[in-house]
């Protein structure tokens, strides 16, 4: 199972990537699974008051939730969690796992990182850390770049354009 870590601050296109890598990888028949990670939201598919809350907080440990093509689940975590956490839950028949908003220093792990601008790219750095494995630029800074542009001998992509996304899938599947 390969890893693609999109890392990038507010806004700077990684939900927009991630969906273009998702349609591109599973055009290529590709099994994908998505982890979006929110360090700072208070996210819950649970609403209080409804069953599934209810039994949660009478102190189930897990609850799934069943509906018309969808499995949720919701479990008790200790403290803060993060990639190890979701690729505990991933089958083995997922080939590819994109992890939006996560820095993943992880041995089968590869990095996109993603800014509003090439100047943005310090403030990236100096807030996420500069992961050791980036495969590629990308983000709304490739919109104000030319088709084919490297930055310190990296190639940036744009996935608005599908010729870049498809290049850019090229990229990710080199790192198996």
């Amino acid at each position: 199972m390969l890893i693609v870590s999109l890392m990038g601050l507010k806004k700077c296109g990684k939900t927009t990537t991630a969906e273009a890598l998702i349609r591109e990888l599973k055009s290529r028949g590709m099994n994908v699974c998505a982890v979006k990670f929110m360090p700072h939201s208070q996210f819950t598919i649970d609403v209080e008051g409804k069953d599934t809350f209810r039994q949660f907080s009478a102190g189930a440990d897990m609850v799934i939730s069943l509906s018309e093509g969808q499995v949720a689940t919701v479990e008790r975590a200790e403290g803060r969690t993060g990639l190890d956490d979701a690729l505990d839950k991933v089958p083995e028949s997922i080939d590819i796992v994109i992890c939006e908003g996560l820095t993943a220093e992880h041995p089968r792990a590869c990095t996109v990182v993603l800014s509003k601008s090439v100047d943005g790219l310090d403030e990236t750095f100096r807030v996420r850390g500069r992961p050791s494995k980036i495969i590629a630029f990308a983000g709304v800074m490739a919109n104000d770049l030319d088709p084919g542009a490297e930055i310190d001998g990296i190639p940036v992509f744009n996935v608005n354009s599908h010729d870049d996304t498809v290049r850019l899938a090229d990229v990710v599947l080199s790192c198996r």
